[in-house]
């Protein structure tokens, strides 16, 4: 299993495979073709180039009606259901029942439902796939308050069960949220199978066991030996605008000339901001739409280099604790807040180390000749989850932050210390369209930081190094970068093909059904063993 062999790896086999990469002295991906006419920027090579002619674009359907306003029996023939579990610790589930339904609709009308399961990303969440939803002939939305019975109606959704050519959780974790009562009620009454997938890497248990041999699990994750997985490619085969993002970032900083520009993409998670300190040298502490002096806070040690943890629990791991928690004490109350400023933890945090390598690691910068000889080189870094009350403050466009010098912290003591002669470095909130991202992209250097499932894939299939370990996930980014080190990046399943596969093929329906149930009778049996070695009754079988 890919997450069993790199919980066995050790951290120097990352650094390893990181630093090949950094050095150019990995081997080269396989398939793909040089270029592809790129708009500019770092431009794409091997498999970002081989992405343009994946597959055929998504096939158009007329908008309906969102929501609770079209009835089972008007859908078109053939659809296929969608439903997505919304967890509270960020929006990536959602990201990826989006990339499933975007997947699907290649050949096939798809009705889509998400189920969130706390009310704080309802909001937001339903705004990020308006556009999506939008294009459906249905779609659906409920929250841990009403439920899919109040939403939806167990009437309704047995109508669209029935009726879907096909049924996938996209993604789904059981025994975390009311929402899979209704569900695994509707598969048994209806007698008809689905398919279930996680988000990269996580498990599903015996999934034959609970429930009643309706559900089989598609593996998912970066894989690098062959092992069951598959990621999603819909990045590369998104279309490309033309939009220059290094004008538009030069722009929105001030910058006259953008050929001075190397444009850095920082994409981390919306509840680690306060990790990230800074102090403003504005003396009225003022939040204008004027771009502000900043200084970034960072814990150095006795010899002035940057402090880090490798050890260091990621935010995803405490936030995944909570969740466990919840599912086996109802009184526990999780929080998402779990974030601590880099100042008080004493080692700093991602974007202390992503601007740190910015300035003095040559790895960095390789193969770009600005700064070499003495010239100006402004280096601009788009972070969506930075400064962003200060954007929304702003009107929610952008907000621009000019790091002009570095708070070296050790212990109680603080050394300023300016940029040097010829340096200038840009931290601007903004978001990216999604529409837009791999233009973006394309665009930026070659060093990235990303967390998450879909910005991962982005990063390494548009040819980016995603260079440091991110808070959540950690195992995944490690597998992917081994993958990319050894050339295997292209051997990796596309997942989007796997779905399609689910639909249309019988033979591919019969082997995922065969291979889901082998791995759910051996957990069946670990659970019956542990059980029985601990005195314990094993839980009696759900019946239909």
């Amino acid at each position: 299993m890919a997450l069993a062999w790199a919980a066995s790896q050790t951290s120097s086999s990352a650094a390893g495979a990181l630093s090949a990469l950094l050095t150019g002295s990995a081997e080269p991906a396989v398939g793909g073709r040089e270029g592809d006419g790129g708009g500019g920027g770092s431009g794409a090579t091997a498999s970002a180039a081989s992405c343009a002619t994946a597959a055929p674009s998504p096939e158009k359907f007329e908008p309906g009606t969102v929501a609770n306003g079209c009835a089972a029996g008007e859908l078109p023939a053939g659809y296929v259901l969608v439903m997505t579990q919304v967890l509270p610790d960020g929006l990536g589930d959602l990201i990826f029942g989006e990339n499933a339904v975007h997947e699907l609709q290649q050949l096939a009308p798809v009705v889509w439902l998400r189920c969130y399961t706390s009310e704080d990303n309802y909001a937001a969440g339903e705004h990020l796939i308006a556009e999506t939803a939008s294009s459906l002939p249905f779609s659906a939305s409920c929250s841990n308050q009403d439920g899919l019975q109040g939403s939806v109606g167990m009437d309704r959704l047995q109508r669209l069960w029935a009726g879907g050519r096909e049924c996938f959780l996209a993604p789904w974790i059981f025994g975390l949220s009311t929402h899979e009562v209704p569900v695994l009620r509707v598969a048994g009454q209806c007698r008809k199978h689905f398919w279930a997938l996680t988000e990269y890497g996580r498990g599903m248990g015996n999934i034959h066991t609970y429930t009643g041999g309706l559900g089989a699990k598609i593996p998912t994750g970066w894989t690098v030996e062959g092992e069951p997985g598959g990621v999603f490619r819909s990045i590369c085969r998104a279309p490309k605008s033309d939009t220059d993002w290094c004008r538009l970032f030069a722009d929105r900083s001030g910058v006259a000339d953008v050929s001075r520009v190397r444009l850095w993409w920082f994409y981390s998670r919306k509840d680690d901001e306060k990790k990230h300190d800074f102090r403003f040298l504005d003396e009225d502490g003022r939040c204008s739409s004027d771009i502000r002096k900043v200084a970034k806070v960072v814990p150095v040690g006795s010899t002035g280099k940057i402090i880090t943890d490798p050890a260091e629990k990621t935010n995803g791991e405490k936030l995944a604790e909570q969740l466990f928690q919840a599912a086996g004490n109802p009184d526990f109350k999780p929080t998402t807040d779990v974030s601590c400023a880099e100042a008080t933890a004493g080692c700093a945090g991602q974007l202390s180390q992503f601007i740190w390598g910015i300035l003095f690691d040559e790895a960095y910068t390789r193969g770009d000749p600005r700064g070499k000889a003495g010239d100006e080189v402004v280096d601009i870094i788009v972070a969506p989850n930075i400064f962003t009350n200060w954007r929304e403050a702003d009107g929610g466009t952008h907000a621009t932050a000019e790091m002009v010098q570095l708070d070296l912290l050790r212990g109680a003591t603080c050394k300023e210390e300016a940029l040097a002669k010829g340096r200038r470095l840009f931290v601007c909130s903004a978001k990216v369209p999604r529409a837009e991202m791999r233009s973006f992209l394309e665009q930026t250097q070659k060093v990235v930081f990303t967390t998450g499932d879909q910005s991962l894939a982005e990063a390494m299939f548009m040819d980016k190094i995603p260079v440091i370990k991110p808070d959540a996930k950690v195992q995944q980014w490690q597998l992917a970068l081994m993958a990319k080190a050894t050339g295997g990046l292209d051997a990796v399943p596309d997942l989007g093909e796997v779905m399609r596969s689910l639909v249309e093929d019988p033979i591919a329906q019969e082997k995922a059904r065969r291979e889901s149930k082998a791995l759910s009778d051996e957990l069946e049996l670990q659970a019956r063993r542990l059980c029985a070695a601990g005195g314990r009754k094993p839980p009696k079988r759900r019946k239909f």
